[in-house]
Parts: C-alpha cells; sequence; structure tokens
C-alpha cells in the first residue's frame, strides 16, 4: 500500500500552505464515497478531492473536472449547512497516522462563530469522513460505527470521536527512533513495519536496500529518506506512487512537483472506472451476450447456405422421376433410372404413400423452397452482421463512457426496443453529455462518446463548414472542430489526439486520422448507430497520448 502516513505528512504540509485561511465556497458529493470541495485560497481556487472508496481512500487538490450530481445526498447537505462559507484555521495531521483534521470557522444560525473539526481517515476499506464540534462531540459521518459492531471505536453521532490508538514510534520523533534503531535486531524491514506508525512496506523495504547497498548509518538513511521531496510514479508490473524515489524497483519513473499532483494524476480515472464498471456491468453483460447469440445465429445460418447448394439435386431427382412416371406405380419405395446429365444410373427413395406425380412435385417444392430462402437468408446474415458491429462499437463506448454516458447508451437501446422500458418515465435531458475541449489557442472541440452524442454533435451541432475528425476504419468518437478551414497544425493535432484517444486504436501507434468539412459527410440510411460516408478528406498519423489528453481535461 503506497498511500501510509508519509505520504498523509506530506499532503498535508503542502494543504496547509496552499488551503490555510482560504474560505469553503462549494461542496458536491459526487458519488457515494467521494466529496469535492471548492475552495478560495490565498492562491486562487481550488478543488479538494476526498474519497472514502474501500480501493481508493485518498484526500488530495484536483485539476481535473468532475461531473456533478443534480442533487445532494443528506451528508452533503449536512456538510454544506456546517462547513460552507467557513474559513479554513488550521489542518494537521494526527501524529504520523493517515488521519487529517480541518479545523473550519463559521457562524451558526444565531450568527455567533463557531469552530468544526473535519476529520478525514484515509484508511483503505476502514476510512471515513467525521464532522465533530470543538469538543471532539460527532456531529455527523459517512459511515456509521455502532458499539455492538465490535470495533474499538464508536463513530456516530452524539459520541465523542476518538484518534486511533496506536503504540508504535513516531518515526519523526528523532530520540525514540534512534533509540529503537540503536538495536541491531530491530534493523530489518518487517520491523520497520511493525514498529513505526504510518509505515507500509514500501518504505521499510526502500529503508533497507539503501542500508544494504550503502556505508551509511540506519539513522543517516532515516533521516534522509524521510526528509527527501521527490514525487514519483512508477510503472513496473503495476503502478506505485511515493513521495520520495524507490530505488529498489525496477520500472519508467514519472516524477512531479507535488504529491498533490502526483496523486491527481495517479488516481485518473481509476476510481471512476471502478464504479462505472459496478454501475455497468449488466449492460456489459448484456451486450456480449448478444454478441455471442448473434455470432451463433450467423453461424446456424451459414449452414442453413451450406444446405441450399443441395437444391439442383432435389431439382434432378424431380425432372427423373417425372421423366420415368411410367415406371413408378403408388407404393414403390425408389426408383432406379439413368440420370441423363451423368450418364449413370442413380437411386431415388420415393414417399411409399405419394404417387409418382407427387413424388416429383414433392422434389420440385423443396428445390423453391431453397431457392427463395437465398436472398432471405442472406439479409439475415448480414443484418446480424451489422448488429454485431453495432453492439462491438457499443462495447468500446462503454469502456471509455461515464456514468451519464452509461445512461444514454441504456436510453439508445430502449429506443431501439433491444432492451425493455423501465416502469419509471425519466425527464428527457435536453442535450445529450458530450464533452467539449480547448486547444491552446481557444478553439473549442467537440467530442461525442456515444451513438447519441455523435448523431448530435455531428448532424446537429456542427455546421457545414466546420471539420470533422474520426480515427480511420476503427470504432471511436466523432469529433467535431467549431471552425472552418484553414485549421492551424496545432488544431489539427489536438482534434487528432482526441480522435485517436477516444478509438478502439487508443494504444495503437501511428493511428490514421480522417478529417474533412462536415458537408462531405452522409449519413448511412438503415444502419443502427451512427455510420457515415464521407469524400475530400485528408488523413494525419498520430501517436495517441494520453498525458495530452489528460492536461485538455484539466483546463477544460
Amino acid at each position: 500500500m503506497s498511500f501510509d502516513g508519509n505520504i498523509v505528512r506530506k499532503i498535508t504540509k503542502e494543504l496547509y500552505e496552499s488551503l490555510n485561511t482560504g474560505r469553503i465556497n462549494k461542496i458536491y458529493q459526487l458519488s457515494k464515497y467521494d466529496l469535492l470541495f471548492v475552495i478560495n485560497s490565498k492562491t486562487g481556487k481550488k478543488q479538494l478531492l476526498i474519497s472514502n472508496s474501500p480501493a481508493y481512500s485518498r484526500i488530495h487538490l484536483t485539476q481535473m473536472q468532475y461531473e456533478k450530481p443534480d442533487y445532494p445526498p443528506t451528508f452533503c447537505m449536512f456538510l454544506r449547512k456546517h462547513l460552507e462559507g467557513g474559513i479554513i484555521k488550521d489542518i494537521y495531521q494526527i501524529t504520523n497516522d493517515r488521519v487529517i483534521v480541518f479545523l473550519v470557522q463559521s457562524r451558526n444560525e444565531l450568527g455567533d462563530l463557531s469552530t468544526k473539526k473535519f476529520i478525514i481517515e484515509v484508511m483503505g476499506r476502514h476510512s471515513n469522513i467525521i464532522i465533530a464540534d470543538e469538543n471532539n462531540k460527532i456531529l455527523e459521518a459517512i459511515k456509521h460505527v455502532m458499539p455492538f459492531d465490535g470495533k474499538e471505536r464508536t463513530i456516530f453521532p452524539g459520541a465523542i470521536y476518538l484518534t486511533p490508538v496506536s503504540d508504535k514510534i513516531d518515526p519523526y520523533n528523532v530520540d525514540k527512533r534512534n533509540e529503537f534503531l540503536s538495536n541491531p535486531e530491530n534493523i530489518n524491514d518487517v520491523s520497520f513495519l511493525n514498529n513505526f506508525v504510518g509505515f507500509s512496506p514500501l518504505i521499510s523495504r526502500e529503508i533497507m536496500s539503501r542500508f544494504n547497498t550503502s556505508k551509511k548509518s540506519i539513522s543517516v538513511i532515516f533521516e534522509e529518506i524521510l526528509s527527501e521531496h521527490n514525487p514519483v510514479i512508477i510503472t513496473s508490473r503495476k503502478d506505485y506512487f511515493y513521495f520520495t524515489d524507490i530505488t529498489y524497483l525496477d520500472g519508467e519513473r514519472k516524477q512531479f512537483e507535488s504529491v498533490n499532483s502526483m496523486l491527481d494524476r495517479y488516481y485518473y480515472e481509476r476510481d471512476s472506472i471502478d464504479i462505472i464498471k459496478q454501475k455497468s456491468k449488466d449492460l456489459v453483460k448484456f451486450i456480449k451476450n448478444f454478441i455471442i447469440k448473434s455470432k451463433h445465429k450467423i453461424e446456424k445460418l451459414n449452414k442453413d447456405l451450406i444446405k441450399t447448394n443441395k437444391r439442383d439435386v432435389l431439382r434432378i431427382k424431380g425432372e427423373l422421376v417425372q421423366a420415368n412416371l411410367r415406371n413408378i406405380t403408388k407404393g414403390d419405395s425408389s426408383l432406379t433410372c439413368i440420370d441423363y446429365y451423368t450418364n449413370q444410373e442413380v437411386t431415388i427413395d420415393l414417399d411409399t404413400k405419394l404417387g409418382p406425380v407427387r413424388n416429383s412435385e414433392k422434389f420440385f417444392k423443396k428445390y423453391k423452397k431453397l431457392k427463395k430462402s437465398i436472398p432471405h437468408i442472406k439479409i439475415q446474415i448480414k443484418e446480424a452482421m451489422n448488429e454485431i458491429r453495432y453492439f462491438e462499437q457499443l462495447l468500446h463506448q462503454v469502456e471509455n463512457a461515464s456514468l451519464k454516458d452509461i445512461e444514454e447508451i441504456k436510453d439508445e437501446l430502449i429506443e431501439k426496443r433491444y432492451i425493455k422500458k423501465k416502469a419509471i418515465n425519466k425527464k428527457k435531458k435536453k442535450r445529450p453529455n458530450y464533452e467539449t475541449f480547448y486547444d491552446i489557442e481557444g478553439t473549442e472541440i467537440l467530442v461525442g462518446k456515444n451513438n447519441i452524442q455523435n448523431e448530435y454533435i455531428t448532424h446537429k451541432l456542427a455546421k457545414h463548414n466546420e471539420v470533422w475528425f474520426h480515427a480511420k476504419d476503427a470504432p471511436g468518437s466523432h469529433v467535431v472542430v467549431k471552425k472552418r478551414f484553414p485549421l492551424s497544425e496545432t488544431t489539427i493535432r489536438t482534434a487528432s489526439q482526441l480522435a485517436a484517444y477516444f478509438s478502439k486504436m487508443r494504444h495503437s501507434s501511428s493511428v490514421p486520422i480522417d478529417y474533412l468539412e462536415v458537408r462531405y459527410l452522409k449519413k448511412v440510411p438503415g444502419k443502427i448507430n451512427s455510420f457515415v460516408t464521407y469524400k475530400n478528406n485528408k488523413t494525419i498519423y498520430i501517436d495517441p497520448d494520453e498525458e495530452f489528453v489528460i492536461n485538455l481535461k484539466r483546463k477544460k
């Protein structure tokens, strides 16, 4: 685990420098676990993200843009009542533990000044967000812990807040630390992990790694590492982050100026992807099952098509029976005669219940049925292949979707009657949830992330002389530059990056991107999604750059 007490210590210092004396302007609850504070500080407007997620609990400043819910949940309303408009008077950490406390001063209903403690416990699945008064009386918490739950502490309105208790050594208490390190038996990573508060396996192993490869004393190495500031994300078998370089790990390193910016980058889309996976689980299952069924359908249709190859055999049998009517009597089970097409003797099985003429008609009837079925089978195969292409595109769109995008995809499937409409009618939105970006020149660029959005920005918002971008021969987003030709190289490359990033070719290199005026687009009639044909296009080849797109999102 990278998010230990040492990381919290560095974050607390950065947050104090950025947010102390700032005013809490607005509070949003983005999801069940996530809060977003908008704070007017001495250095400008800041966004503070606080997450109680079991998998991604954290606190850091963020430059990313997040979808705000239409209605605030109860806990968010409570926070707004007690904290909005308040001034942050102090930010501090409890010892070296994963607990940060904000002291917020605001006026109550009577106009009197009061101080609230806003407490964030960043402890994985045991994380909590608590608001208490200045006497530590709990006013509310995002997660209640009752006395009968068998936990050491009670977290419930009216209870007294008790900080997590630990008998471990504070690693920043130099005297106690050096006393512990003076015993050679304590010099190992397991001992560090078990005896220092806020230590994770990452830093414990790093200390031992440096100790084993240098001639410095263990106390000097401790002092050096704890005082370092070199935030880094290391990409190895998995991603690691820390406030300083973990030298024993191999992998690609990305340096950051602050721990906050490092965390903002590391957690970018990680938790939202996790939430979206949960929300879209049933939708993904439906799409994959539909694709499997369609493939089985095509397989069966192809078998039926192969069966039609024997239609001429049936016709010839009918002709031979018709030519030998005199040699057949009702009740015969077979006819042996010369096939005048091959001049070879053949035996034809007959229906004993039918006469010669009826047997001949039976063969001709089967022949005509198979012949007529060929175009119908081919149409069904084509339709099934189109549906597979459509649902594969939907599957790609779900991978890049936000929660609102998921709802739009569901609405699309309801409209096309692939899934049943819910009993509760939702209000129809004024416009789809497409994304808007701006390049460094300020040019507006629209990106659709599903068929509804693609249709809307391409065929309703875009003017005929504006420029449309799309990954060549690959499922992906429609991208519209709200500007006419000629475009600057900056705008062309920015729009191409977006088209490549929001396509199935995201992880490829040298992705071909076609671009042209919207007037040269033509919607394909009868298609079940946003397919178009076009002409007079130009093509640019681009290497998708995730960092470039992330920076665009930050500047939105």
